[in-house]
């Protein structure tokens, strides 16, 4: 099957997982094949982009086997030659992609970065870009993705459990003790979010290092720093539903803690507060600004010994086995105002991310064509909340004023 079959599959199965006469046992099955579909179609685009990116590189390389190239012998106009190539190029692009748009087909297109004001003749660009320190985070990975992508929706309800009643001792011929369990919902409404830049023609001119691969990558990074933001601190208008903004139908008011020291009693002061009556959990993660991590590490034992053992594993590890994850949208403990979090403590999979459609990246030549320039833009439709009933804990240093 080809990734359009397999895309309005997937929209019958969740359109059938949506209707109330469907089973549980159904609701199993639809689960499972949807994350088989979920699995086929990335590895189907993965392959598609890996195609591309290896004709594109057969295309990049230089013609005559690198040798340099005979001087020129000027015995026409080559500024109007250059011109109707230019054009006759542009015309069959922009026909291939009025033809796949015309039927229905995605277009996604690679795109270059950032302006340049002037290229040296004769200069000679390597194959590779070297790389700046991660900007992104990983959080959003860490969360429960919903793909509703094909389904038409413009919002989701995610249902929850709240509490469990008790039984009792009853006497004969006597009603029986009422212990109702109690739901509740949490509503995840579609929201759009963009990311939009400008390119110099001079770019397009520069040799063979890969900007079109280090663009699409770095638009679509930057809608994943949003979506992180979101996570953590949306309000919920017109916005994801953030964590530190969530209702109290869902985070009660006895899961914002205040602690206002780092020492060596903290994180057993966060685990043991947290979750139900019965169980440890031993599943949540941390969540945190790096510099919040080094105040962990500077906290030192009678024996003056690091009292937390930390692993790092780039932006994630554990703090005495306990996961982490570091984000900067967090505050960090330094810094952070009264009132605001320095730290979450939770499931991550306790919050929900749907994707209402794919990500999409354009790229225009004709928008700014007279002054040069060439655009690209991503969106995402996407949507989010917290949907487990105490699910995460937030903890500040000191209470708003």
């Amino acid at each position: 099957m080809n990734i359009k079959q397999l895309l309005e599959e997937r929209a019958a199965l969740l359109q059938e997982a949506a209707k109330p006469e469907t089973t549980a046992e159904r609701l199993a099955e639809i689960r499972a094949r949807v994350e088989a579909i979920n699995y086929t179609v990335t590895e189907l685009r993965r392959d598609e982009a890996d195609a591309k990116a290896e004709e594109e590189k057969r295309a990049a390389r230089p013609a005559n086997g690198g040798a340099p190239a005979p001087a020129p012998v000027v015995v026409h106009d080559d500024a109007q030659v250059d011109a109707q190539k230019r054009t006759a190029a542009n015309a069959e692009v922009i026909e291939k992609r009025g033809k796949a748009l015309k039927n229905g087909e995605k277009v996604y297109i690679e795109h270059r970065a950032v302006a340049s004001t002037s290229t040296a003749l004769g200069t000679v660009a390597s194959g590779d870009i070297t790389p700046a320190f991660e900007q992104v985070g990983t959080l959003d990975t860490l969360v429960n993705e919903v793909h509703l992508e094909g389904t038409g929706a413009e919002s989701y309800k995610k249902p929850f459990a709240k509490t469990i009643g008790e039984g009792g001792i009853t006497a004969e011929g006597a009603d029986a003790t009422t212990a109702e369990p109690t739901f509740d919902y949490a509503s995840i409404n579609k929201v759009k979010i963009t990311a939009y830049a400008e390119v110099n023609e001079e770019v397009e001119k520069l040799p063979a290092a890969r900007y079109d691969a280090e663009v699409s990558n770095a638009v679509v990074g930057a809608l994943r720093k949003k979506i992180i933001g979101q996570i953590i601190g949306g309000s919920g208008t017109d916005e994801l539903v953030g964590i530190v903004n969530a209702p109290a139908s869902i985070i009660t008011a006895a899961q914002r803690k205040t602690v206002a020291t780092v020492d060596e009693n903290t994180l057993d002061n966060i685990i043991f507060d947290y979750g139900g009556d019965e169980d440890v959990e031993g599943d949540a993660y941390l969540v945190l600004n790096k510099l919040t991590l080094k105040e962990f590490a500077k906290v030192k034992g009678t024996d003056k010994r690091r009292a937390y053992d930390i692993v790092v594993r780039g932006n994630s590890g554990t703090i005495n086995g306990i996961p982490f994850v570091c984000t900067s949208k967090l505050a960090a403990f330094g810094a952070v105002k009264a009132g605001d979090p320095y730290l979450i403590y939770g499931k991550l999979k306790g919050y929900e991310l749907a994707y209402f459609a794919d990500i999409e990246v354009l790229k225009s030549t004709e928008y700014k064509f007279k002054q040069g320039v060439t655009v690209f833009k991503a969106s995402v439709m996407c949507g989010g909340s917290p949907a487990m009933y105490n699910g995460f804990m937030t903890v500040q240093k000191a209470a708003k004023a």
